[in-house]
C-alpha cells in the first residue's frame, strides 16, 4: 500500500532528504501491517478470556482507529505536508496513546504492548535522524508509568511491579539513546556521501566539457577492442559518419587503420602517424591500468600544432619587427631629408641619378615600416557599413593613387550588397590587391576585373586579371611573410592582406585560375 507511495516524484522538503520520507514511509507500512494485526486478533480472541470483563469491544475499537489512522498518515505522506518531523511526532504519538489504550484492555497483553513501543521510539530515532529520540522515550515512559499507576489503583496490578515497568522504561531510553547515536553517525555519513556525490557529478560535466572542446580528439577503447568512449572531435579527425555505440562498436569496425596502429608496439616517446581524408593525425596511446586493459587513444591534428607554431613564430617576428621598424622610422627620415637636398644642389645626370636610386630605396623602406606597423594594429576594428556605392567609391580612389587608367578596371555589382568592414583594413586589402594585380597584367582594357557575389553565407569578392598567374609551386607560400616574386616587393603585401581579413572574421584566398590570377575575399553580409 505504500510502496508506491515511495516511487512517485516529490517535492524537495529543506533539511531532510528524500530517504527520510522513504524511510517514513516503510515506518508507516509497519504501523498498518501491525494495526491488521491487533484488528485480527481482536476478532479472533473475542470471546476468550484474553481480555478483561467488557473490554474486548474497547480493544477492537482501538485496533480499528489505529488501523484508520495509520491509512490516513498515508495521505500526509504523499503530499509531505505537515513538515517532516511534526508528521513524524504524530505517528509516534498515536502508537504511544492507542497501544497504551489497548494495553489498559487487557493485563495479559500489557508486556507485549509495551515492548511494541519500543520498536516506535527506535524507528522514531532511525527515521528522523535522532532528533527528539529522548523526547519520544520521555514520552512513552510517562504513558506506561501512567498507565501502570491507573491499573494498581483499579485493582489490577501490585505495587511491586512497578520494578518491571521501571526497566521497560529504563530500555526506552537505552534504545532511543543507541538510536541517536546510530542514526547521527550515518546522517554524518549521507551528507558526507552527498557531498562526493555532487563534487564526482561536478568532476564528470567538467571532463565532459573539457573533452568535446579539446582540439585533440579522445577514444577509450577496451583490451578486446570496443569503444568505451569517443568525443565528437575524434570521429570528425578519423572521417568516421556512422554511429559509434559505446560499449558495442568495435574499433576495427569504424576505424580498421588506427585499431592495427593501436595493436602495435611503439617506443617510448615515439608515436605513429595516421592519414585520413581530413588530417594528418599523430596517434598516442596512454593505457589505463585498468584489468580490462583499456587505453586512451589521442589524435592529434598535425595541421593544427603546425598551425600553432607558426602562430607563435608570427608573433614573435611581429614583436621583433615592430621594434625594428620604430628604430628605423628616425633614421630613415633624416636619409630622406638629406637625399632631397643631395637633389636640390645635383649638378648633373650622374648625381641626380645617385639621389633618385636614395629617394626610391627610402622609400620602399618607409613602406616596408608601414605595412609593419599595419600588421600590428590588425586587431584594432572600427567596422562601419559598406553598400555597392561605398565599395565602388573605393576602388575609384584607390585606380586614382595607382594612376591605372579608368578602362583597365572592370567594377561588375549585380547585386546589392551591404556588409561590415573596418574601412582601414578594407582600403588596404584592397589597395595591395589592386596593385598587385595591375603590376602583373597586361595593362590594357579590362586588364582587371572586381566582381561582388552574394552568397546564403554573405558576400565574395573577387578581384582578377590577365597576367601569367601563379605557377603551383608559389601557390602555397603566396601568403606567408617576405615571399615574393617581385624584386622590388617586400613580401608583406598579401600576408598583411589575409592577416586583416581574418581580423574581421573574413577569408582571402587564392583561386586557381588559368587566364591569370585570380582572389577571393569572403566575408559575412550586414543587415
Amino acid at each position: 500500500m505504500s510502496a508506491p507511495a515511495a516511487a512517485l516524484p516529490r517535492p524537495a522538503t529543506q533539511g531532510y532528504y528524500a530517504s527520510h520520507w522513504r524511510s517514513l514511509d516503510y515506518f508507516n507500512l509497519y504501523r498498518l501491517t501491525l494495526a491488521v494485526a491487533l484488528v485480527f486478533t481482536s476478532l479472533l480472541f473475542d470471546a476468550s478470556d484474553l481480555f478483561r470483563a467488557g473490554a474486548s469491544e474497547r480493544f477492537q475499537g482501538f485496533a480499528y482507529a489505529y488501523l484508520v489512522i495509520a491509512a490516513l498518515f498515508i495521505l500526509g505522506i504523499r503530499a509531505r505536508w505537515p513538515g517532516f518531523q511534526i508528521q513524524l511526532t504524530a505517528h509516534i504519538t498515536a502508537d504511544i496513546v492507542l497501544l497504551m489504550l489497548m494495553m489498559s484492555t487487557s493485563e495479559r497483553l500489557a508486556g507485549g504492548m509495551g515492548l511494541l513501543l519500543m520498536i516506535s521510539i527506535a524507528s522514531g530515532g532511525l527515521v528522523g535522524s535522532g532528533r527528539l529520540t529522548l523526547l519520544y522515550a520521555a514520552m512513552a515512559s510517562i504513558a506506561v508509568l501512567l498507565q501502570h499507576g491507573f491499573s494498581i489503583l483499579g485493582g489490577g496490578e501490585r505495587v511491586d511491579s512497578f520494578f518491571q515497568v521501571g526497566l521497560l522504561c529504563a530500555g526506552y531510553f537505552a534504545i532511543g539513546w543507541l538510536a541517536h547515536a546510530l542514526t547521527q553517525r550515518a546522517l554524518r555519513s549521507e551528507t558526507l556521501a552527498q557531498q562526493q556525490a555532487d563534487e564526482l557529478a561536478l568532476l564528470n560535466r567538467i571532463n565532459a566539457l573539457a573533452i568535446e572542446n579539446s582540439p585533440d580528439g579522445l577514444l577509450a577503447v577496451r583490451g578486446d577492442g570496443v569503444v568505451r568512449h569517443a568525443s565528437p572531435r575524434a570521429l570528425v579527425l578519423l572521417g568516421v559518419t556512422a554511429p559509434v555505440t559505446p560499449g558495442i562498436t568495435r574499433l576495427q569496425d569504424c576505424a580498421p587503420e588506427l585499431a592495427r596502429l593501436a595493436q602495435q608496439v611503439h617506443p617510448p616517446g615515439m608515436a605513429p602517424t595516421l592519414s585520413t581524408p581530413t588530417a594528418q593525425l599523430r596517434v598516442r596511446c596512454i593505457p589505463l591500468e585498468t584489468p580490462d586493459d583499456s587505453r586512451v587513444l589521442v589524435l592529434e591534428d598535425q595541421s593544427q600544432a603546425e598551425q600553432a607554431a607558426q602562430r607563435l613564430k608570427l608573433a614573435a617576428l611581429g614583436r621583433l619587427t615592430a621594434n625594428i621598424a620604430h628604430e628605423i622610422r628616425n633614421p630613415l627620415s633624416a636619409i630622406s631629408h638629406a637625399a632631397q637636398l643631395l637633389h636640390e644642389e645635383a649638378h648633373g645626370p650622374a648625381q641626380a641619378r645617385l639621389t633618385e636610386i636614395i629617394e626610391n630605396n627610402a622609400r620602399r623602406l618607409d613602406r616596408l615600416v608601414e605595412e609593419v606597423l599595419t600588421l600590428n594594429r590588425r586587431d584594432r576594428l572600427n567596422p562601419v557599413n559598406f553598400d555597392a556605392a561605398a565599395l565602388t567609391a573605393l576602388i575609384d580612389d584607390l585606380r586614382q593613387t595607382e594612376e591605372i587608367p579608368a578602362a583597365a578596371v572592370i567594377v561588375s555589382m549585380t547585386e546589392p550588397v551591404h556588409f561590415q568592414f573596418d574601412p582601414d583594413h578594407l582600403r588596404q586589402i584592397v589597395w595591395n590587391l589592386l596593385r598587385n594585380a595591375w603590376r602583373y597584367s597586361r595593362k590594357q582594357a579590362g586588364s582587371i576585373r572586381f566582381r561582388t557575389q552574394v552568397t546564403d553565407d554573405g558576400v565574395q569578392f573577387e578581384i582578377e586579371d590577365d597576367g601569367p598567374g601563379l605557377s603551383p609551386e608559389h601557390q602555397g607560400k603566396l601568403f606567408e611573410p617576405f615571399f615574393t616574386t617581385d624584386a622590388q616587393g617586400t613580401g608583406l603585401g598579401l600576408f598583411l592582406a589575409r592577416e586583416l581579413a581574418e581580423a574581421n572574421h573574413a577569408a582571402l584566398a587564392y583561386v586557381p585560375w588559368a587566364d591569370g590570377a585570380r582572389f577571393r575575399l569572403s566575408l559575412r553580409g550586414g543587415e
